[in-house]
């Protein structure tokens, strides 16, 4: 892609009309802000999931759910770096999720939370390497990935592809002495085999299937993320679009039958947010070449935005205020005019 997906509609000055688009600095990053800084990488890569015999076409994800997101109104107070793509070459996904994990590990530890956006589920692997290379995983005791997915991504494969991801990262973390915990909502009976299901059990995931998380069951759902958020330290959020009903989300390589409705996905990520442990967030899935009116672009960008909200809006001592929000568009206006008077 050539263009920057940054761009929108323009309604009028101050913080009042501000949308996404306003408040990214592309390609820069401010420094003595990381405490409300927020950082959007990409994956591009659809090789895991071609390895796995799925739809091609995932590797232009990260770019059609940021031009989604350029489009919503911000409503938050901090700053926003997107600090680019790293991109899987021809078939090399191993190494270019090696040479994600030393790119991602840098902008992970410079910001409060970073968002990936992939890309096939391969994508949370490459956010994996990145979470450890950054430090943040050092001297922590108990952390966790919690995973929205209609898959375990537990699969034994003779290479890594778009559901192995969680076994490699099972792996690894067996060599740490760290305690990780692993657990899955929205898992689809219908799409795993018993032998995933036992996978499961061996790696003592705790899950919950799509059919236990209806609207009328949402209080019992949070019950599940709170009980899994609360010994944990920090948490990797890995959102998955198939998750999500196949009318709200066609732009995936699989297309769930039954899915999770978007609104419990919803109020997860929120809850999952609104906890202060989240340090990063994979966004994974999305296939524009099969995105009807680029429906799935715009609930991954709703998801990322909500979560965002949570993230910054919950009580800290680093919290900024609501009045804060102009003085930060004032200084991205200042410093994309300083930008343009040194390119001309």
């Amino acid at each position: 892609m050539d263009f920057t997906p940054w761009q929108g509609r323009d309604e009028g000055p101050g913080a009042i009309h501000t949308r996404w688009h306003h408040m990214v600095y592309e390609g820069q990053r401010q420094t003595g802000q990381e405490a409300q800084s927020m950082a959007i990488v990409g994956f591009e890569s659809d090789e895991g999931t071609v390895r796995n015999q799925g739809r091609p076409g995932a590797a232009d994800g990260p770019h059609k759910i940021r031009h989604a997101l350029a489009q919503l109104a911000f409503h938050g107070a901090n700053v926003v770096h997107d600090r680019g793509n790293v991109r899987v070459d021809g078939h090399e996904l191993e190494a270019a999720q090696q040479r994600a994990g030393r790119v991602f590990g840098e902008v992970i530890s410079e910001h409060r939370i970073t968002f990936v956006l992939g890309g096939g589920h391969e994508t949370s692997y490459a956010t994996y390497r990145g979470l450890r290379e950054s430090g943040a995983l050092d001297g922590v005791g108990t952390w966790g990935v919690i995973s929205l997915d209609t898959h375990f991504g537990l699969r034994r494969h003779p290479v890594p592809t778009a559901v192995t991801a969680f076994r490699q990262v099972h792996r690894d973390e067996s060599e740490t002495g760290r305690d990780f915990r692993y657990s899955v909502i929205g898992v689809s009976e219908p799409d795993n085999t018993r032998a995933q299901f036992e996978n499961a059990h061996k790696y003592e995931t705790a899950y919950l299937k799509d059919t236990d998380c209806c609207e009328s069951r949402l209080a019992e759902v949070l019950r599940f993320v709170d009980e899994q958020l609360e010994p944990l330290e920090l948490v990797h959020l890995s959102l998955d679009l198939d998750v999500l009903p196949g009318w709200v989300a066609p732009g995936v390589s699989a297309p769930a039958t039954l899915g999770v409705p978007p609104i419990v996905v919803e109020e997860i990520c929120k809850r999952i947010a609104a906890s202060g442990k989240v340090a990063v967030v994979d966004i994974v899935g999305m296939n524009p070449r099969f995105d009807t009116d680029d429906r799935t672009a715009r609930i991954a960008a709703r998801l990322l935005n909500w979560i965002a909200i949570t993230s910054f809006d919950r009580p800290a001592a680093d919290a900024p205020s609501s009045a804060a929000q102009d003085r930060l568009l004032s200084e991205r206006e200042r410093s994309l005019g300083a930008t343009r008077l040194s390119a001309v």
